[in-house]
């Protein structure tokens, strides 16, 4: 049986893209910076509602 990787990125072009999308990405530092936070929102939404606080 063949093993499956699962990747977004599938050849040269993709990692090229992916590459100049992650340079225009702040770091987690930069985002805690502006008083943000750097977990994406429906995730924080998930873990607040899993620890019993609500939405």
């Amino acid at each position: 049986m063949k093993k499956t990787v699962n990747t977004m990125i599938r050849n040269m072009d993709d990692l090229k893209k992916q590459s100049k999308d992650m340079e225009n990405m702040k770091t987690n530092k930069e985002v805690k910076q502006e008083g943000k936070s750097p977990i994406p929102y429906n995730m924080l939404k998930r873990i607040l509602k899993i620890r019993g606080h609500p939405t």
